[in-house]
Protein backbone atom coordinates (compact mmCIF):
# COMPACT_ATOMS: atom_id res chain seq x y z
CA UNK A 1 0.00 0.00 0.00
CA UNK A 2 1.43 3.40 -0.97
CA UNK A 3 1.73 6.30 1.39
CA UNK A 4 -0.01 9.55 0.44
CA UNK A 5 1.26 13.04 1.11
CA UNK A 6 -1.23 15.91 1.32
CA UNK A 7 -0.35 19.21 -0.34
CA UNK A 8 -2.12 22.54 -0.56
CA UNK A 9 -2.42 24.06 -4.02
CA UNK A 10 -3.32 27.61 -4.99
CA UNK A 11 -4.88 27.99 -8.45
CA UNK A 12 -6.28 30.93 -10.35
CA UNK A 13 -10.06 30.90 -10.04
CA UNK A 14 -10.59 30.31 -13.78
CA UNK A 15 -8.25 27.30 -13.69
CA UNK A 16 -10.02 25.87 -10.68
CA UNK A 17 -13.44 26.30 -12.29
CA UNK A 18 -12.19 24.50 -15.40
CA UNK A 19 -10.76 21.71 -13.25
CA UNK A 20 -14.04 21.41 -11.38
CA UNK A 21 -16.05 21.31 -14.63
CA UNK A 22 -13.78 18.66 -16.18
CA UNK A 23 -13.82 16.55 -13.03
CA UNK A 24 -17.60 16.60 -12.95
CA UNK A 25 -17.81 15.78 -16.66
CA UNK A 26 -15.52 12.71 -16.44
CA UNK A 27 -16.87 11.71 -13.02
CA UNK A 28 -13.63 11.95 -11.12
CA UNK A 29 -12.61 13.96 -8.12
CA UNK A 30 -10.68 17.17 -8.65
CA UNK A 31 -7.73 15.55 -6.89
CA UNK A 32 -7.82 12.57 -9.26
CA UNK A 33 -7.87 14.84 -12.32
CA UNK A 34 -4.90 16.81 -10.95
CA UNK A 35 -3.04 13.58 -10.14
CA UNK A 36 -3.64 12.25 -13.67
CA UNK A 37 -2.39 15.53 -15.16
CA UNK A 38 0.70 15.58 -12.95
CA UNK A 39 1.56 11.97 -13.79
CA UNK A 40 1.17 12.64 -17.53
CA UNK A 41 3.37 15.73 -17.26
CA UNK A 42 6.09 13.93 -15.30
CA UNK A 43 6.02 11.01 -17.74
CA UNK A 44 6.48 13.41 -20.65
CA UNK A 45 9.39 15.11 -18.88
CA UNK A 46 11.08 11.76 -18.36
CA UNK A 47 11.05 11.21 -22.13
CA UNK A 48 12.85 14.48 -22.98
CA UNK A 49 16.02 13.98 -25.00
CA UNK A 50 18.85 14.63 -22.51
CA UNK A 51 20.99 16.42 -25.11
CA UNK A 52 18.23 18.79 -26.16
CA UNK A 53 17.23 19.16 -22.52
CA UNK A 54 20.61 20.75 -21.85
CA UNK A 55 19.64 23.63 -24.11
CA UNK A 56 15.93 23.88 -23.27
CA UNK A 57 16.41 27.25 -21.59
CA UNK A 58 18.52 28.71 -24.43
CA UNK A 59 16.77 28.23 -27.81
CA UNK A 60 18.79 31.07 -29.35
CA UNK A 61 21.99 29.11 -28.77
CA UNK A 62 20.48 26.06 -30.46
CA UNK A 63 19.52 28.24 -33.44
CA UNK A 64 23.08 29.58 -33.66
CA UNK A 65 24.55 26.07 -33.52
CA UNK A 66 22.21 24.79 -36.21
CA UNK A 67 22.94 27.80 -38.42
CA UNK A 68 26.69 27.29 -38.09
CA UNK A 69 26.38 23.57 -38.79
CA UNK A 70 24.33 24.24 -41.91
CA UNK A 71 26.88 26.81 -43.15
CA UNK A 72 29.74 24.38 -42.53
CA UNK A 73 27.79 21.63 -44.25
CA UNK A 74 27.35 23.79 -47.35
CA UNK A 75 31.07 24.61 -47.61
CA UNK A 76 32.82 21.51 -46.23
CA UNK A 77 32.30 18.09 -47.78
CA UNK A 78 31.53 15.26 -45.36
CA UNK A 79 34.01 12.96 -47.13
CA UNK A 80 37.10 13.66 -49.14
CA UNK A 81 37.65 11.74 -52.38
CA UNK A 82 40.84 9.71 -52.76
CA UNK A 83 42.04 12.17 -55.42
CA UNK A 84 41.70 15.09 -53.02
CA UNK A 85 43.56 13.31 -50.21
CA UNK A 86 46.56 12.75 -52.47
Amino acid sequence: MSENIAIQLSLPKATYLTLKRVARKIRKTEADVMLDALRAYLERLAKVDPFLGLFSDDPEMVDQIVTQVMLDRATTPLRLDEAVRG
